[in-house]
C-alpha cells in the first residue's frame, strides 16, 4: 500500500489527522494525497469563469486548509502533498482514484440527515458504490 489517497472537505474538522490513516500509513510506508474537489454547481451563475476559478482556490485554500491537513500528516512523519480540483466531489474522487493508481482511498462519513441523505445521496455512498480501488470508511 505505497499510495493513499483520502478526500477532505474544507467543512471538516481537521483538529488532527485519521489515526488509522496514520497507522496505515506508517505501517506500509505510503504516501498520502490530501484531495480536494470544488463543487462548481454550488458556485453561483453569475460569478465570471475567472472569478469562479479564483474561487476555487479560494476555498480550496480558505485559512492555508489544505496546508492545515497536509501539515498534520507531515508531523506524523508521512511523505503527503494535496490536490485541488474543480467538478462533482464523487466522480472526481472515483477519477484520481483509478487514474492515480492508488492502493487504498480512505473516507470520512459526515452527519447527514436522513432525508437529505435520501434526496441527494451522499458523497461516501456514491464513491462506495462505483470506486475501483479498496475503498476504507472511517465513522
Amino acid at each position: 500500500m505505497k499510495k493513499i489517497l483520502i478526500p477532505v472537505e474544507n467543512q471538516q474538522r481537521i483538529e488532527e489527522p485519521l489515526k488509522l490513516a496514520v497507522e496505515i500509513a506508517k505501517k506500509f510506508n505510503s504516501k498520502i494525497t490530501i484531495f480536494h474537489a470544488v463543487d462548481f454547481h454550488k458556485i453561483p451563475n453569475e460569478v465570471k469563469y475567472g472569478a469562479y476559478i479564483e474561487k476555487i482556490y479560494e476555498t480550496a485554500n480558505k485559512n492555508n486548509f489544505m496546508d492545515k491537513v497536509v501539515k498534520l500528516y507531515e508531523n506524523e512523519g508521512i511523505e503527503t502533498d494535496s490536490k485541488v480540483i474543480e467538478g462533482d466531489p464523487a466522480s472526481e474522487i472515483i477519477d484520481e482514484a483509478d487514474k492515480g493508481n492508488y492502493d487504498l482511498v480512505i473516507m470520512e462519513t459526515h452527519s447527514m440527515k436522513e432525508h437529505k441523505r435520501f434526496m441527494l445521496g451522499s458523497v461516501t455512498n456514491k464513491v462506495v458504490h462505483h470506486i475501483n480501488v479498496p475503498i476504507l470508511v472511517v465513522r
